[in-house]
């Protein structure tokens, strides 16, 4: 999966249920840590608050339950992104360590607003960079 931003963690233990799987609340967390991970990776941090007075927020959220990691289990987040006019859509997958099962999939759309929280344009470097990120539709069941 070419140019698919893979972001590693582990699960601690505070983010476990009394069943001792990832409660479910966690998985956003997850997919902001992947996110904020990639848009350091893609050199876009230095466009984001609190570096610059763009900040981006979520309009929508959207989660899928495969199968719950455990507490200190590796987990792999593929991220991709891509704009849809003004607003950013990222996919999220978390995979378990050796990328052969699917734990859960998800999504995140993201509108860039200014301090008041009013809507804006993203910069060009912002958007040159998504016009250049692969798309997944579907998540293969192992990487």
């Amino acid at each position: 999966m070419d140019g698919v931003y893979i972001y590693s963690r582990r699960v601690n233990f505070v983010d476990t249920d009394a069943m001792g799987v990832v409660h479910h609340a966690n998985y956003l967390h997850y997919f902001e840590e992947a996110r904020v991970a990639w848009l350091r990776d893609r050199g876009l941090i230095g466009e984001h608050y609190p570096y610059a007075p763009l900040c981006f927020a979520v309009l929508e959220s959207r989660v899928e339950h495969h199968r719950g990691p455990r507490f200190d289990d590796e987990m792999k987040i593929a991220v991709v992104a891509r704009r849809e006019r003004l607003k950013i859509r990222f996919r999220y997958a978390i995979y378990n360590a050796a990328q052969t099962s699917l734990l859960a999939t998800g999504e995140t759309l993201l509108v860039p607003v200014d301090p008041q929280i009013k809507p804006v344009r993203m910069k060009a470097e912002i958007t040159q960079q998504l016009e250049r990120e692969p798309w997944i539709e579907t998540w293969p069941s192992s990487l």
